[in-house]
């Protein structure tokens, strides 16, 4: 975020948008059959909506290339790799998943699922499912937002077919992540709509939150300011029935963020000042220092516009 002079209400709007903090795909699931890396323990676990969208990794600069952006393998590898069975790949695969070396992963994936599809004796569709879900995730992670779409409207499908309600939400929030990352509106809302439906029919409090909190930034975006709030206000009304604190400061936030594009500049401030307060309570302080930041950013933009303007009246 940019320190410029504020225009407090038009530059809230634009810049409450998805650089605030960055949200990863959701990866606690684990995998069936062969694929037995745990996602549960990399560090992409996304607490449900509890930060805005932006799927990037510009904050690991300090990390391996391959980490996060695919890996070419030389023509030599390449080879190589097609000699290995398909379990020899898989167990690969999982040592890379295992390091959270994801763009070396991709490629591997990739040669897994073009086997197992073009496999007529491979009676075992859960190797396959299990090959898309991993590859429709980390996809997502390295940034490949596109080629995750229809492989997530594959998974979702086969979820469906089993009714793991826990499960299908999952895959239609990071199915949105990637819709909206691909610029993809269209399938964003529908992915969104869907999951929160689906949410308040199984009474899946935490998700209902999540995917109200994302249509909420979704028609902030789209400066339908009075629905937005709706959903904010909805998302916090969960969020706050189940003390769930750093759900109910992300959300407080863009909330600010939205009064402050109405230019209800008190009001955001006090909503700010007070979600500051809630940022520094001991229990959660260290989980939340990248809001907690962003606020005093607003909060200092805000005070200094304020300060200009008193001084341009004299």
């Amino acid at each position: 975020m940019t320190n410029q002079k504020v225009d407090t209400g038009e530059q809230a709007h634009q810049q409450h948008n998805h650089d605030h903090c960055s949200h990863e795909h959701h990866t606690e699931h684990e995998c069936e059959n062969d694929h037995s890396h745990e996602h549960g323990k990399c560090n992409h676990h996304h607490e449900h909506g509890k930060c805005s969208h932006h799927h990037d990794h510009e904050g690991h600069s300090h990390e391996p290339k391959e980490r996060y952006n695919r890996y070419t393998y030389t023509d030599e590898e390449i080879v190589e790799f097609s000699k290995k069975s398909t379990d020899d790949l898989i167990e690969l695969v999982n040592s890379f998943l295992t390091e959270e070396i994801y763009g070396k992963a991709v490629p591997l994936l990739e040669i897994i699922f073009l086997r197992l599809s073009s496999d007529k004796n491979n009676t075992n569709s859960e190797n396959i499912f299990s090959t898309k879900h991993h590859l429709a995730l980390a996809y997502g992670i390295i940034g490949e937002h596109s080629k995750s779409i229809p492989l997530w409207k594959e998974v979702i499908k086969s979820l469906e077919k089993e009714e793991d309600t826990s499960e299908t939400l999952e895959a239609y929030y990071n199915a949105a992540l990637s819709a909206e990352q691909a610029k993809n509106e269209k399938e964003y809302v529908v992915f969104i709509t869907r999951g929160l439906q689906i949410a308040k029919d199984n009474n899946f409090e935490d998700w209902e939150a999540a995917f109200e909190h994302e249509l909420g930034i979704h028609k902030m975006d789209k400066s339908d300011f009075e629905v937005a709030e709706e959903k904010f206000n909805r998302a916090l009304s969960i969020r706050t029935k189940m003390e769930d604190e750093e759900g109910i400061i992300i959300t407080q936030y863009h909330l600010a963020s939205l009064y402050e594009a109405k230019k209800e500049i008190e009001r955001a401030k006090k909503l700010y000042e007070e979600t500051l307060a809630l940022t520094k309570k001991e229990c959660i302080r260290e989980h939340v220092e990248h809001e907690r930041s962003l606020i005093e950013e607003r909060l200092s933009l805000i005070k200094n516009a304020q300060l200009q303007s008193k001084l341009l009246k004299f």
